[in-house]
């Protein structure tokens, strides 16, 4: 079933999840896990932003809640505290983590599950810019 929201979704979320298997680098003999790439069509609405004020470097996190569109029930694969890319209302994508991936009275039982159904799994992201 699609999302009520899928006519305005504002947003693409590129996330790099872990694979089946692993691959052995032939030089050095490093073994690390296989990456899968995970993309999400979301709806957004971008709310609080709060600057870190660093010698040499500004940097602006903003804080983006709302629902997966496309598919509507995120990959299990990724999590709170998974990275990835954010592209918000057509800008140039941003990294960005996953701060938390569900309502907060649940998915299931009567009111998370319909609204799950009806508009998709909710998500919260991080995205971090620097000025």
């Amino acid at each position: 079933m699609a999302s009520a929201l899928a006519g305005i979704a504002n947003a693409t979320a590129t996330f790099e999840v872990a694979g089946t298997g692993v691959v052995t680098d032939p030089e050095t003999g490093n073994v690390s896990p296989v990456a899968d790439t995970v993309a999400v069509t979301l709806y957004l609405k971008a709310g609080r932003a709060a600057g870190t004020a660093l010698p040499g470097v500004d940097t602006l996190d903003t804080i983006y809640d709302g629902y997966a569109v496309d598919p509507t029930a995120l990959d299990p694969r990724i999590a709170v505290g998974t990275t990835g890319s954010l592209s918000f209302a057509g800008e140039d994508a941003a990294p960005c983590e996953v701060l938390a991936l569900r309502l907060p009275y649940g998915a299931t039982g009567t009111i998370g599950g319909a609204l799950a159904s009806v508009l998709g799994q909710s998500i919260q992201l991080r995205a971090l810019a620097q000025s």
